[in-house]
């Protein structure tokens, strides 16, 4: 193999494929900043999604991975979406993400690649494009063109000659083209339970034929997908304890409808691809889908059974998979894609030229799979990450194979992957090497960026690759990104500004509603202009910037995060506008949620007390909470706020300390409790002589006095 271990080489990335794969990578280069060449034969982008010549795609096409567990990390599908979307929701949200993310600028269309020869260190490409033949030398070729696309015809093919008619699924668009026809479909998968469930309504008679049981597993299970429970299991147990959890589950939960069944599966529920349906038992069971086992031999119109039983068909229709295949590189290069030996199924040991995005068979969706393989790709390329020496990542990529064979079998043992455990290996591999950007490319807008949190939060999220953006009254010119300059609380100045900083951007992934004001206010006086301010800058500030970005976010499927404040839920006295206003912006945010979250992720942070310049006017009127609220490190808040914006599903509510969350859970579930704990506190620090020199805590500290010397007195009249 050419181009040796260690870092990559500078020079073009070519990646071939224009589907959910390449998509990704393309996306995931082109955000490093490398140059980068996608080739699609397809007019299109979309792969196996598009309904075309070509592709396995046909009209009832539906996803067998949740949508939580299909989406891409930062490109959430609607919250409208069903649980399962189905073909034309999975291109639309393909096409949508490309758009999103620039990725078509970076394709070529209608162009095919002949064949990939070495060339030196790199690659000579053979391509056959809208104006005829050409070559083009790349530096490293990522074969994503995935593996649908050549049908497997049965192996071995039973003997005998059927005279009726035969297809394989890849040709199979709708079911009204078998109308009054009697169908055998043979298979066991995904394609076939859905295929034969479609046929049910339109063909005379229509049989399933399967050689071996399966697991087939209700869609939904214990009131959510079925696919996030194993999920939930695989953050914390080993395979086979899982198996035997989840298959515990199946029999308590599961409803056998009486009648015929489908055979049943000898091996465990985790050690074969998953089957998903609601629809097909039931129709085994109606009488309305038959179920065969597998085929014996052809009698002219006859399908003869392992068991014995024969039947007249008109046609068959062949579920049985589809052959990896590479047609474009030489069998020096691989012999079968099927069977190639890859470290963490992307790169072949030795050779640091050529790399695979999307060669597997995973336990779950493809799409979270392909963005973790893409961005090693890309951090292998841009030099961040090293690809280990030939015998290191060999003996790794044998060890994994073995366990595949250990669980899995002979069943295409080198695609196959548990997605949970794999996506973490990926996770810590970037991490490892400093390489894992989970902010890489997001657009984000960020309110009072010259502040404590808004500095902070700038050189975070530039650090994990985000493109910022702030928002201030002034710019302090030391931040290192654009700040837009204009004061929040006047409504034109606060749309102009979104615009700006929006065009700055290109859009709005992500908006951080920061900004906010402080001040002694206490709630028995009069509001005064303090308050109004602190009214004006923490509510109506965020309310207008955030109604001027929710058009970009909508687009983008993005997220906005607001700064509360620990006073939002456990409100304390002196600071009454403060604790107000976040309380109303918590509000407003939940109001916002329902309104846009199907679209639109809205968090709240509950920051405690963190040292900064808010706090200066409240001190200097000799009202300071020193002693009340415990200080955090501004770093624990950062943390919070990117931990939602990366979180796979936008978190409602995040307290940024362990006693934050408990505080929080205290004022909204024993309120009255936790009143008496800030009045003690209070009561402590009024004793203390804490606001004896505050003209604005007289009325405090007066009624505290006389609470004591009426306690007092109770006392002594009670004393013998």
């Amino acid at each position: 193999m050419g181009g040796g271990s260690g870092t990559a080489k500078a020079g073009v990335t070519a990646v071939v494929g224009g589907g959910a794969a390449g998509i990704a990578t393309v996306k995931a280069l082109a955000e490093a900043g490398l140059p980068v060449l996608g080739l699609e034969r397809a007019q299109a982008l979309g792969g196996l999604w598009r309904l075309a010549e070509g592709t396995a795609a046909y009209e009832g096409l539906r996803l067998n991975t949740s949508r939580p567990r299909t989406e891409f990390s930062d490109f959430p599908m609607p919250a409208g979406w069903p649980d399962y979307p189905g073909r034309a929701q999975l291109l639309e949200y393909l096409e949508a993400y490309a758009e999103r993310f620039g990725v078509a600028e970076h394709y070529r269309f209608g162009t095919t690649l002949v064949q990939a020869r070495r060339d030196g260190g790199g690659w000579a490409l053979e391509l056959e494009g809208p104006a005829g033949p050409y070559t083009e030398r790349v530096a490293h070729l990522v074969v994503a063109n995935g593996h649908n696309h050549t049908p497997k015809p049965p192996a071995p093919r039973p003997p005998g000659r059927f005279t009726g008619t035969e297809s394989h699924a890849h040709a199979y668009r709708v079911p009204g083209e078998f109308a009054g026809r009697r169908v055998l479909v043979v298979g066991a998968g995904n394609s076939a339970m859905d295929i034969a469930t479609e046929l049910t309504g339109h063909a005379r008679r229509v049989a399933l034929s399967a050689r071996r049981g399966v697991w087939v597993l209700p869609k939904r299970l214990l009131g959510r997908p079925s696919d996030q429970l194993n999920g939930a299991l695989a953050a914390v147990l080993p395979w086979r304890v899982r198996q035997r959890v989840s298959q515990t589950v199946l029999r308590l939960a599961g409803r056998r409808p009486a009648g015929p069944r489908l055979p049943a599966p000898r091996r465990g529920v985790l050690q074969d691809h998953p089957t998903l349906s609601d629809t097909v038992p039931a129709l085994v069971a109606a009488g309305h889908l038959a179920a065969r086992p597998g085929i014996e031999r052809f009698e002219g119109g006859a399908v003869r059974f392992t068991d014995g039983t024969t039947e007249e068909f008109d046609h068959i229709l062949w579920c049985t998979g589809y052959r990896a295949t590479t047609p474009f590189l030489g069998r020096e290069v691989v012999a079968d894609p099927a069977r190639l030996l890859l470290y963490r199924h992307v790169f072949v040991p030795g050779d640091g030229s050529l790399s695979f995005v999307g060669l597997m068979q995973s336990t779950g969706s493809a799409l979270p799979v392909v963005e973790a393989q893409a961005r090693l790709v890309a951090a292998y390329r841009a030099g961040l990450w090293r690809l280990p020496e030939r015998a290191t990542a060999r003996r790794t990529a044998l060890a994994e194979l073995r366990a595949a064979r250990a669980r899995w079998g002979e069943s295409r043992p080198h695609l196959r992957i548990d997605i949970d455990q794999y996506l973490r290996i990926l996770r810590a591999e970037l991490a490892r090497a400093g390489a894992d950007r989970p902010l890489a490319g997001r657009r984000v807008l960020i309110t009072g960026a010259a502040g404590t949190f808004g500095r902070a939060m700038t050189a975070r999220f530039t650090a994990l690759g985000a493109e910022v953006v702030g928002l201030d009254l002034t710019d302090p010119g030391d931040l290192g990104v654009p700040v837009v300059t204009c004061d929040l609380t006047e409504p034109d100045q606060a749309r102009a500004a979104v615009a700006k900083a929006a065009g700055l951007l290109g859009g709005v992934d992500l908006l951080v509603n920061n900004a906010g004001r402080g001040g002694p206010a206490p709630a028995e006086q009069a509001p005064g202009e303090e308050v109004h301010a602190q009214l004006r800058l923490n509510l109506g500030g965020a309310w207008e910037v955030t109604a001027a970005a929710l058009p970009h976010l909508e687009r983008a499927r993005g997220r906005v995060v607001f700064i509360a404040s620990r006073m939002a839920v456990l409100p304390l006295p002196l600071a009454a506008a403060y604790g107000v206003s976040k309380r109303a912006l918590a509000a407003y945010a939940d109001a916002l949620r329902l309104e846009v979250g199907t679209h639109v992720g809205v968090t709240t942070v509950y920051p405690s007390m963190v040292a900064s310049p808010i706090h200066d006017t409240t001190r200097a009127a000799g009202l300071s909470l020193d002693g009340v609220s415990r200080p955090e490190p501004v770093e624990g808040v950062v943390g919070a706020v990117v931990a939602a914006a990366t979180a796979r599903r936008a978190p409602r509510d995040v307290a940024t300390t362990g006693r934050g969350r408990l505080e929080m859970a205290f004022a909204r579930h024993a309120p009255a409790l936790a009143d008496r704990v800030v009045r003690r506190t209070v009561a402590a620090r009024v004793g203390a002589g804490a606001f004896r020199d505050a003209p604005l805590a007289a009325g405090l500290v007066r009624r505290h006095r006389d609470q004591a010397v009426s306690s007092g007195s109770s006392a002594d009249r009670r004393r013998p």
